[in-house]
This record gives structure tokens, C-alpha cells and sequence, in this order.
């Protein structure tokens, strides 16, 4: 039963830390549509969201360990639990330097110049390694199959591949997205690709409540009407 319950606990932590970030970059494609973007980084909420989901994965994951333990001594014998547990700590602290270093390079509104070695090493690597791990990490915990069968080499190798991957692609969406506007030349296939990939990110709208009406809103002009329970004024 104790068992049941920290696996829950870090599968709901992955879930909700996995939701997040993806909600997240898809609403910044929402954004490719405007040219030389600036990035912003994830509000508040989100970068709290994300790091509470990380604390709780670490302590229902030592959690899970103890109790393997008891149960196994040679539970950390398995290959493929010994890349994760690696690549979990690189998550981690990947994650401090996303906090420390990538999301206040962002916040300064400058826009960034992917092909150069600060954005490069500062922006894009941390960011590509993030959605990898989060998702790689996620595959090995439900890759059961894989338990004292691939070697620990592949387990890094196969991480690698995909982080060269999603380096490529965050890479090509970073240029998308600083791409200038087609001024004196025909568009091309990128600016083709950033307007698909701009109406991707519009399809996910804004939560009503989060928008703060317009000037003109037919909002500003009604009044709010009163429940016809209440008393009228000056009967009291």
C-alpha cells in the first residue's frame, strides 16, 4: 500500500510538471506569428508549478528507492534505474541553472541571437535539455521492460541522441521566431512555417478571466446588475 501511494505521488508529479511545460511551449508558438520575438520566460506560476513537481518527483522517487531496497539489496543493480537516477540529477540541476541564469537572461527583453555562443549555450541548451529529460525520464519510469536488460552506455546514448534532437529544433524554432520581416524579398518556406506554427499556439486561448477588458469593451459601459433579491436604494 505505502508503495501504491509514492508511486502515485510520482507519477502526479510528473503528470502536472510534464502538462505544464508543454501548455507553455505551445502557447509561446502562439507567438512566432510577430517578427524578432522576444522570449519571454515562463510566468510565476508555472516555474513554481514545475519546481514543486521536481522537489515532489526527488522525495517519492528516494522514497521508492528506500522501499526497493527493503525489499531488494541489489535494487540499484539495474542499468537502466542507474542512467535514470543520472539523468534525474542533471534534471535537477539543469533546473537551477534554467532559475539562476536562463530565465533572468530572458527577463532583461533583449532579443536573442541564436547562433551566438550565449544564446546558444545560455538559452538553448538549458531549455532543450529540460524537455528531454522531462520526457525521457518519463519514458524510463514506465519502460519496465528495459529493467536489467539494456546497458547502462545505452540508456545515456539513447538520452543523447534525443537531446541533439530537441537542441536541433529548439535551435530552428529560436531562428523562426527572431526571423525578420520579409521586407523587399518573397516569403519563403520559414516564413510559411512560422505562420503554421504560430496558428498552432492561437488555437489554445487565454483563460477569460485572465484578460483584462479592452478600451471600448462593452464591459467598461454596462453596469453590474443587481441580484432582483436585493433591496432597492433607500428602502433599507
Amino acid at each position: 500500500m505505502l508503495h501504491l501511494l509514492f508511486l502515485f505521488v510520482h507519477l502526479l508529479a510528473t503528470c502536472i510538471a510534464l502538462g505544464a511545460i508543454l501548455a507553455t511551449d505551445l502557447r509561446l508558438l502562439g507567438k512566432l506569428t510577430h517578427c524578432r520575438m522576444r522570449i519571454a520566460p515562463p510566468n510565476a506560476f508555472v516555474t513554481r508549478l514545475v519546481g514543486l513537481s521536481l522537489l515532489a518527483l526527488c522525495l517519492s522517487g528516494a522514497a521508492l528507492l528506500w522501499l526497493g531496497l527493503e525489499q531488494r539489496a541489489d535494487y540499484l543493480d539495474n542499468p537502466k534505474l542507474q542512467a535514470k537516477l543520472l539523468l534525474v540529477a542533471t534534471l535537477a540541476v539543469n533546473a537551477l541553472v534554467l532559475h539562476g541564469y536562463t530565465f533572468p537572461r530572458l527577463t532583461r527583453g533583449r532579443r536573442l541571437k541564436p547562433w551566438e555562443a550565449g544564446d546558444i549555450v545560455g538559452v538553448a541548451v538549458p531549455v532543450a535539455l529540460s524537455n528531454c529529460l522531462w520526457l525521457f525520464c518519463a519514458f524510463l519510469g514506465i519502460a519496465r521492460p528495459w529493467n536489467d536488460t539494456i546497458p547502462f552506455v545505452d540508456v545515456l546514448a539513447i538520452a543523447a541522441i534525443l537531446f541533439v534532437l530537441t537542441l536541433v529544433g529548439v535551435m530552428l524554432l529560436l531562428t523562426i521566431a527572431t526571423r525578420d520581416r520579409p521586407r523587399g524579398r518573397p516569403s519563403d518556406w520559414v516564413d510559411a512555417l512560422k505562420l503554421q506554427l504560430g496558428r498552432i499556439g492561437q488555437a489554445l486561448p487565454e483563460p477569460a478571466s485572465s484578460r483584462a477588458p479592452r478600451r471600448g469593451d462593452p464591459r467598461h459601459l454596462v453596469p453590474k446588475m443587481r441580484s432582483p433579491a436585493s433591496p432597492r436604494p433607500g428602502t433599507m
